[in-house]
């Protein structure tokens, strides 16, 4: 069994870890805006966090769509959990920052909300409701959701839970699984939707992809690039 990993953070690995984390968020939604593309026939207006729902698309292509950001956040989630027990530090440290990068609370947290606030979704619940129709009502539909979000999110949490050493397990557990969602909500939802709405390079608008949006990703694509090394430098193994 590989020796425990022990996460070192700096300042420069934290800016490292919240570009990847954007950028996940985008090829999230860049796959619901593929796929609507692919299987309803043309480009949906979306936001940062966003893809609407394509007009005149039927419910079981709809359903489709919904799943594709999902299923590439999960993949995300079990893959960085796999990496985390590798024998190499690097790779064990990298496989944990896309654990969490991933955004795992994002993939139940909205399922309670549904549960609790009328007039509320997510993906997981919409894909829900749209291949159930009429057979489950707005709770049992939620709680369906809730209940595919903690299957596909919980062992992979606590495979990081278990590679993370005893000593300060549950503040670092608790700051990766916690802290990225509100930076996202504060940075994307709030501040660049904020952007978006106003028309911030609305002449840069590409098909399924506004501009604001396309120069934003490739901005944090470049900062990650330059600060790829700290994501995974200041990690060491402990038995």
């Amino acid at each position: 069994m590989s020796d425990r990993l022990r996460i070192r953070p700096t300042l420069a690995s934290i800016a490292a870890f919240l570009c990847l984390t954007l950028l996940l968020v985008e090829a999230h939604e860049q796959l619901h805006a593929l796929s609507t593309r692919l299987l309803c026939g043309g480009w949906a207006e979306r936001t940062f966090d966003n893809v609407l729902p394509y007009p005149g698309c039927g419910a079981s292509r709809l359903a489709f769509v919904d799943a594709a950001g999902p299923l590439f956040s999960y993949a995300c989630l079990w893959i960085g959990a796999a990496l985390t027990g590798r024998a190499n530090p690097r790779v064990q440290a990298f496989g944990f920052a896309l654990l969490f990068a991933s955004l795992p609370l994002g993939r139940v947290l909205p399922q309670v909300v549904t549960i609790f606030a009328a007039g509320s979704t997510s993906d997981e619940y919409s894909f829900v409701r749209r291949l159930a129709g009429d057979a489950l009502g707005r709770d049992a539909t939620g709680c369906a959701a809730l209940a595919l979000a903690l299957a596909l999110s919980v062992p992979p949490l606590l495979v990081a839970w278990r590679r993370l050493p005893a000593q300060g397990r549950l503040r670092t557990f608790a700051r990766f699984y916690l802290l990225p969602l509100p930076f996202v909500i504060a940075w994307l939802m709030v501040g660049m939707n904020g952007l978006l709405a106003r028309g911030v390079l609305g002449s840069l608008d590409l098909a399924g992809w506004p501009g604001l949006v396309a120069v934003h990703t490739a901005a944090v694509g470049v900062l990650l690039m330059l600060l790829r090394t700290h994501l995974t430098g200041r990690a060491a193994v402990a038995a």
